[in-house]
């Protein structure tokens, strides 16, 4: 795979630095500058990072490369180094690039990849040796979880380098999770699949009524611990001796979610449960750079010990327009809007571009086939979709699979359609990974779509704004940027982050879509709600069934709808909300109901 890295390439990325160099002088260099004095830092920092965050498309990365380079040309600079890049590619063209300008015998420069793990984990001892480490995400956080291995990694180095942000995993347990688990285990072990299951689905049980509201409950189910290793043990065997792939890769995230799930706090929302491993976070070695051009509205960066530098845009904007459709561009809004927004949206597609454009369509993953339906319909044959992209002037991609990807640089046009949210407990899993704490007694109420607390919304809103962010610097990654990006938000403190990162963004046109938007429709209610909500409204007492189906003028389905699980998380024997009993014959109200002036 080396071999296929041409010296073209590796030209292409030299020009990159010296380019920018030629346009901005000063502007840049000062700014490559500062990040090289960083990384020849004689301070230490081993519990702290320095966070770059020099704008997208600028050569951090390429700049970093180089500043090792020259250090490693530097007799009396013998410090060794360890890089975490976020692709194989990236390994593979950095230990290319010091090998072609270097004695590869003298300098020992080494890229971990699948491919050479195999080899390499059973000497890893001789890892000391090698000046410069190159490694992925992805084992960077599989170090988290081996102290031993980590420590090889880390022995007689000095500098670290992480390209990118970290995103480490959250595991979430739903009932969409267990039924796709359980489908891929033998009849023999879904017993025992149940019974470790059991208290998770009690836990979404219990609090099914708040299923379809926006609001993230605390929850930390128990389980006897006899229970889990048993099931642990036999699941050791079983993902042993799966040959497939994809199930074994399941099973495992799903075991490594299980041992979360019942040890550390978690946090529910719209039937999800979401928590962390307390082990995957951020270690270091004595002097810590993290590049991430988002870093500046990126709320997780506020949590822990980091210094943010290079912040100062350079590139200027101002021969680019930027076009913001007012319009809420929420899932729930899209999926309500959904007959007369994706047409419209796809003629304007279709009708801004032009015969030398080249247009990158970024959406969430969940709609790019609605998109491509209609751009198909409009004889857009031609388009490259997620990683298949082979040069075509259309392409389609979605949130969470753009950071780090080059290959839509010299598009003239880039369309944002959607707002990048991820379910809320996941912002507060988030909190809780880079803060290494627990939420504590903070509110976690949710006002209009955003956290009340202000770390909490810091957290969320940063999220969502590096997220767009990042999708706009796909694009026009050149010193003279001449793009039209036009951005599907109604969000105006979102917008206004995003564009504060960005110089030169004077030609800012807004507009609304010609079609009348539907509000949110309204939950459609059903008799389990209508029977729900006239329980909260009694007062405490007995009261027979029939009384209570009476009321309420429903005459059939009386057990269907006292056995749904939005009334069974009422009862008090069900360690639920313990305000109902249900007898024989009765409903036995536990509780008056709550004064809303109490609340």
């Amino acid at each position: 795979m080396l071999d296929e890295i041409s010296k073209e390439d590796m030209a292409l990325n030299e020009n990159v630095i010296d380019n920018y160099a030629r346009v901005y002088g000063s502007l840049y260099t000062d700014k490559i500058n500062e990040l090289k004095n960083v990384i020849n830092s004689k301070h230490s920092l081993s519990d702290s990072f320095n966070v770059f965050a020099l704008e997208a498309g600028l050569g951090k990365s390429k700049a970093i490369i180089e500043v090792i380079n020259e250090n490693l040309d530097d007799w009396d600079n013998k410090q060794s180094y360890l890089i975490v890049r976020r692709f194989t590619i990236d390994i593979q063209q950095s230990q290319k690039y010091l090998e072609h300008h270097n004695n590869p015998l003298l300098t020992k420069v080494l890229g971990i990849t699948s491919d050479n793990w195999n080899e390499w984990q059973y000497k890893i001892d001789k890892l000391k040796d090698i000046r410069v480490l190159i490694i992925s995400h992805q084992r960077y956080i599989n170090l988290c979880l081996d102290d031993t291995v980590r420590q090889a990694f880390m022995v007689n180095r000095k500098v670290l380098v992480i390209d990118e942000k970290v995103n480490f995993p959250i595991y979430t347990f739903s009932k969409k999770t267990y039924d796709e688990v359980r489908s891929l285990l033998h009849t023999s072990i879904q017993p025992e699949y149940d019974k470790v299951c059991q208290k998770l689905l009690k836990e979404l049980q219990k609090q099914e009524v708040q299923k379809s509201i926006n609001k993230v409950l605390r929850c930390e189910p128990k389980i006897h611990p006899a229970t889990l290793v048993n099931f642990q043990k036999v699941m050791e065997v079983n993902i042993e001796n799966e040959k497939d792939n994809k199930t074994r890769n399941t099973l495992k995230h799903f075991m490594a979610g299980l041992d979360q799930w019942y040890s550390t706090k978690c946090v529910y929302n719209s039937g999800n449960i979401s928590t962390y491993n307390r082990k995957h976070k951020l270690w270091g070695l004595k002097n810590n750079i993290i590049l991430d051009a988002s870093a500046g509205i990126d709320g997780i960066y506020n949590l822990g010990n980091f210094k943010l530098i290079g912040q100062k845009r350079i590139v200027d904007h101002s021969n680019s327009i930027f076009r913001i459709f007012n319009f809420n561009s929420s899932k729930s809004h899209l999926r309500n809007n959904h007959s007369e927004f994706y047409p419209e949206i796809c003629e304007k597609i279709k009708a801004n571009h032009k015969t030398d454009d080249k247009t990158l369509i970024i959406c969430h993953k969940d709609n790019h086939k609605a998109i491509l339906e209609l751009l198909y319909q409009a004889e857009i044959s031609r388009i490259g979709i997620g990683d298949e992209y082979n040069g075509e002037k259309f392409a389609i991609n979605w949130f969470g699979n753009l950071i780090g990807k080059n290959e839509y640089s010299n598009f003239t046009q880039c369309w944002i359609i959607g707002t990048p949210n991820i379910p809320y407990e996941q912002y507060l899993v988030q909190y809780m990974m880079h803060k290494q704490d627990d939420l504590g007694k903070k509110s976690i109420d949710i006002v209009r779509g955003r956290f009340k607390n202000d770390e909490f919304r810091a957290v969320q809103l940063g999220y969502i704004a590096s997220e767009i962010y990042q999708s706009i610097k796909r694009i026009q990654r050149n010193a003279m940027p001449h793009g039209e990006f036009f951005i599907v938000n109604s969000d105006e403190q979102i917008m206004k982050m995003v564009l504060s990162q960005i110089k030169g963004t004077d030609n800012v046109e807004i507009t609304d879509m010609d079609f009348q938007q539907k509000k949110k429709g309204l939950k459609k209610v059903d008799n389990v709600d209508r029977i729900v909500d006239y329980l909260y409204k009694l007062s405490k007492g007995e009261y027979p069934k029939k009384d209570v189906f009476l009321a309420l003028g429903i005459t059939t389905n009386f057990n269907r709808i006292l056995t749904d699980a939005r009334v069974k998380a009422l009862l008090a024997t069900d360690t639920g909300l313990g305000i109902i009993n249900v007898h024989n014959k009765l409903i036995e109200k536990l509780t008056d109901p709550i004064d809303p002036a109490d609340e």
